[in-house]
């Protein structure tokens, strides 16, 4: 079936809506992003409703049991609180426009209260840093259009996350580590952030979200890594986590 699914196509999409309402999912809570994210896409491919968009040459799988939009629709919007975290390989401002806007259709919104970004760097601290710039003007036009509250990054070392700040017009709000690749943050970095606002938050994502032996595992053929997006939604008032779910683009 996978196979199928990624015939006569260049780009394949796939939108796992609410993973939250995936039994599989829910009953195996140790499971690491990675293999949440996989385990995911092989349960959205099992019950797929496929959507050809011809003109991309562009095959987008969803759910036949999709709930999103109704769990989108159970809350009032302004009681919400909708995080967007972008998981890239490469510097290709498209992609991140790309993302976002799939992401706001899937969800129904214009707009979103914060956006990461992680760049998986296989480069030099100072090549992270320029990749990093490619792509921020593209982010800095979803702020100044009041589409993304606050954009962060993720996984950059302070003295790379301080020269991106001083580098841009719209500053990075949020920096969010890994506490598995630094067991104590820098106390000069929680200076920077107490200084200037910066929010810091951890997390436990791996550097690479879905590895290509991971994408040959579901698809049985090799495709090329785009880009994936996390959503998280949350009730405001009571910080309960309503709807989870991803967005990813591979392509041939």
């Amino acid at each position: 079936m996978a196979n199928v699914l990624t015939e006569n196509v260049k780009t394949l999409i796939v939108n796992t809506g609410n993973i939250l309402s995936f039994n599989d999912i829910t009953k195996n809570p140790g499971q690491n992003p990675s293999e949440e994210l996989e385990e995911a896409i092989k349960l959205t491919i099992s019950n797929n409703h496929v959507s050809n968009l011809a003109a991309e040459e562009t095959n987008l799988i969803t759910s036949k049991h999709n709930d999103l939009v109704e769990k989108m629709s159970e809350h009032d919007l302004e009681n919400l609180k909708i995080g967007i975290k972008i998981f890239l390989t490469t510097d290709n401002a498209t992609y991140i426009k790309q993302a976002l806007d799939k992401a706001f259709a899937a969800l129904n919104v214009s707009s979103v209260h914060n956006v990461i970004v992680s760049l998986y760097n296989k480069g030099t601290p100072d090549e992270q840093v320029q990749k990093i710039l490619n792509i921020w003007s593209c982010l800095e036009e979803f702020v100044n259009a009041k589409k993304v509250q606050q954009i962060g990054l993720s996984d950059i070392e302070e003295n790379g996350f301080r020269s991106v700040y001083e580098a841009v017009k719209v500053k990075p709000s949020i920096i969010q580590i890994n506490l598995a690749t630094c067991c104590v943050v820098p106390p000069t970095l929680q200076a920077f952030c107490k200084e200037h606002e910066v929010l810091l938050l951890t997390h436990s994502d791996p550097a690479e979200i879905l590895p290509s032996t991971s994408i040959f595992n579901i698809f049985d053929t090799p495709l090329n890594f785009n880009w994936a997006v996390r959503f998280l939604v949350h009730i405001k008032c009571r910080g309960v986590l309503t709807t989870k779910g991803y967005i990813l683009s591979l392509n041939k």
